[in-house]
């Protein structure tokens, strides 16, 4: 009795353990050798899954269905053999049996790209803007360098008044493809007025932030619409900065700097050769000032800047300003002139040397035709010997208000 039972521990051992080994060649050659991975588990719901994809990359669709079959027997709940099914449907012309299979197959495969591609392409041919948002938006999120190649769809989702609604919907719920988006369909060869409700559209968005429409605000200064540029982002400057709003949003520099909010406010990038911040300092008419310390080296500077939107007539750019060691053959200017035609309006007395908290102003002249300006600061050089300059500047209490015929130069009026 004792031998009996020992013969069949040996069996079932053997038993057991040649499925054991069965089963892990098979998981070792399901996705390299399908056909290998097979002849050990003849079930293996993986390997079948890769022998089908290899007879539909193939064109053999029987093949590729019959595995695909039994792999969705094997495992009922992966979507992956059905979307290899609905390959197979599409492949012999049975476009609405695709798609069923196709809309089954993402339920339980979500992240799987091919099916997702080709229910985007499905939407788009017969016009479902909502399910082509959906599919879009998916794809984006699992593999967010695909934009390039959907940015043509997306910027058609977005000029179509059908799909607008539907895309406007999942902008606002903050994708991370957003950003990027905007930026390639501001870009875009579609025409302003086609793409100017989209944009209106993300106004009653306030989680867009102000730097993600900042290439539309871009576009519409390059096209002469700077007061249409201006108006819109007036709507999206928060609440507790609007006090700062004025023909030089925050002349002060009382806004911190990292939240100056996009173009028509304070930009201040870096450059080699020079350190830029807002500082407290006394002199100051309110709590900051704006600093920028040369290291004495050539430093081509051109680093604060603001657009601005002033209506035509004649203006007056006051500003207090304080110099030490301001070692500069050229000085700094403030100079303003139109975009986007380019043309100078204003280039005042530079400023150098050494001296204390003063007023100083400069007054110009805004014709009809030039709707945009930006203010800048920066040094006249012709040649880049000029750029060299050391020491530092502060700055404060920057204003244009309506200039006086006493204000104005004999040669503007």
């Amino acid at each position: 009795m004792r031998k009996t039972f020992t013969l069949i521990a040996i069996v079932l051992a053997i038993f057991f353990g040649w499925r054991i080994l069965g089963l892990g060649m098979a998981n070792h050659y399901a996705v390299t050798a399908p056909e290998l991975a097979l002849k050990w588990r003849s079930s293996h719901p993986e390997a079948l899954l890769q022998a089908a994809r290899r007879h539909a990359e193939a064109g053999n669709w029987p093949a590729a269905k019959r595995d695909a079959q039994k792999a969705l027997k094997a495992r009922p709940l992966d979507g992956r053999p059905l979307a290899i099914l609905a390959q197979a449907a599409d492949a012999t012309g049975d476009k609405q049996q695709a798609a069923l299979l196709y809309q089954k197959a993402v339920r339980w495969a979500p992240r799987d790209l091919p099916t997702r591609v080709w229910l985007l392409q499905h939407a788009l041919q017969n016009r479902d803007a909502a399910a082509a948002v959906v599919h879009m938006d998916a794809l984006l999120r699992l593999q967010p360098q695909l934009l390039e190649r959907l940015q043509p769809q997306a910027n058609l989702l977005a000029v179509t008044p059908q799909a607008r609604p539907a895309l406007l919907k999942t902008l606002a719920a903050g994708p991370p493809w957003r950003a990027e988006f905007l930026a390639g369909l501001a870009r875009s060869d579609y025409p302003i007025d086609a793409i100017a409700p989209l944009f209106a559209g993300l106004n009653t968005t306030p989680e867009t932030p102000i730097s993600e429409i900042d290439p539309w605000l871009s576009r519409l200064r390059q096209e002469g619409r700077a007061l249409q540029a201006y108006v819109t982002w007036v709507t999206r400057v928060p609440e507790s900065q609007r006090t700062a709003l004025g023909n030089v949003f925050d002349g002060g520099f009382e806004i911190p700097q990292e939240e100056q909010p996009g173009m028509f406010a304070w930009q201040t990038p870096g450059i080699a050769g020079a350190t830029a911040y807002w500082s407290a300092n006394r002199g100051t008419l309110g709590e900051n000032s704006y600093v920028v310390e040369f290291e004495g080296r050539r430093t081509p500077f051109a680093h604060l800047y603001q657009a601005l939107a002033i209506p035509p007539g004649q203006w007056k750019l006051t500003w207090r300003a304080k110099a030490l060691d301001l070692n500069t053959e050229r000085g700094l200017i403030w100079q303003i002139y139109c975009e986007p035609s380019g043309a100078v309006l204003l280039e005042s007395p530079p400023m150098r040397g050494q001296f204390e908290w003063r007023e100083q102003s400069a007054a110009f002249s805004v014709p009809p035709e030039c709707q945009g300006q930006l203010l800048r600061l920066l040094i006249p050089a012709r040649i880049p010997a000029e750029t060299a300059i050391s020491g530092m500047l502060w700055l404060d209490g920057i204003s244009i208000t309506p200039a006086k015929s006493s204000d104005m130069p004999k040669t503007l009026l």
